[in-house]
């Protein structure tokens, strides 16, 4: 019985033993795998969590959330501020912006920067406008910006963005100077974004490093026609406002833009100087030239020379060349391979010309209709402007043009009137429909004739109605001049016992419903730039014009003050409305 006790106690020293070592042994494993971890020798992949995992938990004062995207790492930005949710607007918005909210939520860094059209628009406040980080902020809130709730945007501008790893695992790095693959280029380098083809889009510019947009006041086709030149894309056919290739995003380089039209760069033309503006990117320029100049025999590192294939098509409809070599906006990485150009997306079928018939569009290398359900005028201006031609006459269901054949691809499509694709237009989906090919919806557009300076000088202004007033007039009150009816036509408003006209700056569909909705009229069909009903006379009484759409004059929407603007009757604003 002795024997046995002292067996049991050595035991419990044995099992003690054992107990105190593997605490020990443990502690060792515990200390390793710190050191280790601070050292950067084993690294924890994002890409190992699983998408039931928590999400990203953040310890910042002002928390970050990317919205509407395919997983937590792209969508909308948006920042939690004294307990609301609200986004961020695109203004000054690059991608050193996009590396800190990247780095932020632990996503790596900014790999693409997106757009309201891509993720929705916002609801709720615009939280921070002008952000401007340098790159090593923490958070986005420690970036320079106006302030709290302080903006002059809308959520149209509300910025979005696609996140990815660094490649190999490494760190993010702050960039101080420009990216290897574009620092050859000079400043004043331009570039066309977003166009049908590399002749046409935005007027993006290079500028330390960066590129960015050009406003549109005082733009015209003398601008446009300096811009084709450097680029070698022969002569200007149209100079375009109001963000017609899409919203650009980062800065914003020049405006006031005033050439001659003979200058060897459009840097050389009169302006306000690099970063100096009172813009938005819903006023970006563009351009339509007539396409490579092949009589030029000096190459110029600034502008487009095509190589015998005539080619430089990229994955975004954008192309710069330095050295002879072509330069992607979508990589960082040099491309020397020979691109095919893009083929067209949407055609007009069975009409008497390109710009009317059947309307087929293309997905998938293959050819389809659009169902006339909820087919409008609306619709049909986008379509008209992504074929190039001119405005929309008729919004044409009941295959009008005969049938088509082959899928029926979109059904109830619904534009906001500010796309300049058909596909960017609200729909159920390709191949989603209810339809027959008895419903292919068709289009009637006005061919397109090239607008020049001189045109717009000689113009002659049409009279105002000459429907006798038998009451006084009142300030406030507004009509339509120019136009083929009533509804139509460029926009003038009595005030200070005069008539006077409205700048286009800021000139967008929502002005355009106030105005119709204010003259009598039914829905607003397009918003009218450029003086295109001819320019009018006399004082321009109001610039940059924003209204929500609901106001029931034009004097109830913000503006800056009366008599102030940076415009001439190049400028002034129109509207087409439905007749009721």
């Amino acid at each position: 019985m002795r024997g046995q006790r002292v067996v049991e106690s050595e035991c419990r020293c044995w099992s003690l033993a054992v107990w105190l070592l593997v605490l020990f042994l443990g502690s060792i494993v515990l200390v390793t795998v710190s050191v280790l971890l601070r050292r950067g020798d084993i690294k924890i992949s994002k890409r190992s969590t699983t998408p039931d995992e928590e999400e990203f938990q953040q310890t910042a004062q002002y928390p970050l959330r990317l919205v509407n995207g395919r997983n937590r790492c792209e969508g909308r930005v948006e920042v939690l501020f004294e307990g609301e949710w609200g986004t961020v607007c695109d203004d000054d918005w690059d991608m050193l912006d996009a590396n800190v909210v990247c780095r932020q939520l632990g996503c790596g860094i900014g790999g693409e920067m997106g757009s309201s059209s891509r993720f929705g628009q916002g609801s709720g406040a615009i939280l921070l406008d002008n952000v401007d980080c340098v790159g090593t902020e923490e958070e986005l809130s420690h970036c320079r910006n106006q302030g709290w709730k302080t903006h002059n945007c809308y959520h149209y501008e509300d910025v979005a963005l696609i996140c990815r790893e660094p490649s190999g695992g490494r760190t993010v790095e702050t960039r101080t100077s420009p990216p290897p693959w574009i620092s050859g280029l000079p400043d004043g380098s331009l570039r066309l974004v977003n166009g049908a083809h590399p002749c046409e889009g935005r007027v993006e510019v290079f500028y330390q490093g960066v590129w960015g947009t050009v406003c549109d006041d005082a733009w015209d086709l003398r601008d446009a026609a300096v811009v084709c030149q450097q680029l070698g894309c022969g002569s200007a056919i149209r100079a375009y406002c109001n963000s017609f290739f899409g919203f650009g995003t980062g800065k914003i380089f020049m405006d006031n833009v005033n050439c001659y039209g003979h200058e060897p760069q459009l840097i050389r033309c009169h302006n306000l100087g690099w970063k100096h503006h009172n813009c938005g990117h819903h006023e970006d320029a563009g351009v339509t030239c007539t396409g490579p100049d092949l009589t030029s025999a000096t190459p110029s590192s600034t502008s487009v020379k095509w190589k015998s294939q005539r080619s430089a098509w990229t994955t975004q409809n954008s192309a710069v060349t330095a050295g002879g070599v072509t330069a992607t906006e979508s990589t960082t990485a040099v491309t020397t391979r020979t691109q095919t150009r893009a083929k067209p997306s949407i055609r007009l079928v069975n009409g008497n010309n390109s710009c009317e018939g059947r309307v087929e569009v293309s997905y998938r290398q293959v050819w389809g209709t659009v169902c006339d359900d909820d087919w409008d005028s609306v619709n049909a201006m986008v379509v008209c402007r992504e074929l190039g031609c001119g405005r929309a006459v008729a919004a044409i269901g009941q295959a009008y043009f005969g049938y088509g054949g082959g899928p029926i691809l979109m059904d109830n499509v619904a534009c906001s009137g500010s796309e300049w694709r058909l596909s960017e237009c609200s729909n159920l989906g390709w191949g989603e429909h209810n339809c027959g090919h008895h419903e292919d919806a068709g289009v009637i557009c006005e061919l397109f004739t090239p607008f020049f300076p001189v045109a717009r000088e000689m113009a002659v202004t049409q009279p105002a109605p000459t429907t006798t007033v038998t009451t006084p007039l009142t300030e406030g009150k507004i009509r339509l001049v120019g136009g083929r009816h009533r509804c139509e036509g460029r926009l003038e408003l009595y005030l200070n016992s005069g008539w006077g006209t409205v700048c286009d700056d800021a000139w967008d569909i929502s002005d355009a419903k106030v105005v119709c909705r204010q003259a009598g009229c039914g829905e607003a069909m397009a918003a009218r730039g450029e003086a295109f009903f001819g320019p009018g006379t006399g004082t321009i009484l109001l610039d940059n014009l924003k209204c929500d759409g609901s106001e029931v004059s034009l004097l109830h929407c913000s503006h800056i003050a009366w008599n102030v603007h940076n415009c001439d009757h190049a400028e002034d604003a129109g509207v087409t409305c439905s007749l009721l």
